[in-house]
């Protein structure tokens, strides 16, 4: 009975056949292979070098400055300048939006030129005092800036300033808007 293994049985064939012929390498190719390899490298070099000349570059400089801080409320001459008047009862208003007491005849109140709001005059101060802005509705509340004068450059507010203190007067001065 024949065996159950097989046996690859080796033709002649098979051993009478050349080995493989290894491929001949032109030697232009290799350089040319070499130079754009070296180019890759030089490529990828440069780009980390730049990257990390502009890093450093944007780091070394200073941070902006900070944004100016909020206007922190008006100051005393502008609250003097601020109409105030006693209440009677002929202006509609029922009570302080501050301190939500009512209005009684003969408290002194401001109202707001810009807005119209009326406030307690002790409690509308306190709160100008720290905001530049109405405390009903928010709106800013602007002050014309002083005029100047043509010729010596005097404020009309240091004109006042002087008048009050009777030292010098406004004259002839011409004070631009």
């Amino acid at each position: 009975m024949p065996s159950r293994t097989r046996f690859l049985h080796s033709s002649g064939s098979l051993a009478a056949a050349e080995p493989p012929v290894p491929m001949a390498v032109d030697s232009d190719v290799v350089v040319i292979l070499a130079t754009l390899l070296c180019a890759l490298i030089c490529v990828v070099g440069l780009a980390l070098v730049a990257r990390c000349a502009w890093l450093r570059r944007a780091s070394s400089t200073p941070p902006p400055p900070p944004p100016p801080p909020p206007t922190k409320g008006l100051k005393k001459k502008a609250l003097r300048s601020l109409p105030t008047l006693a209440f009677d009862g002929s202006v509609k208003l029922a009570e302080c939006p501050i301190c939500l007491a009512d209005f009684a005849a003969g408290d002194e109140i401001r109202i707001l030129p810009h807005c119209g709001h009326g406030f307690h005059v002790t409690c509308v101060d306190t709160w100008l005092g720290s905001h530049s802005s109405c405390p009903s509705c928010r709106q800013i509340l602007v002050f014309p800036a002083p005029s100047r004068c043509r010729r010596c450059g005097a404020t009309s507010d240091d004109t006042v300033a002087a008048a009050d203190g009777g030292a010098k007067t406004g004259g002839d001065r011409e004070f631009l808007p």
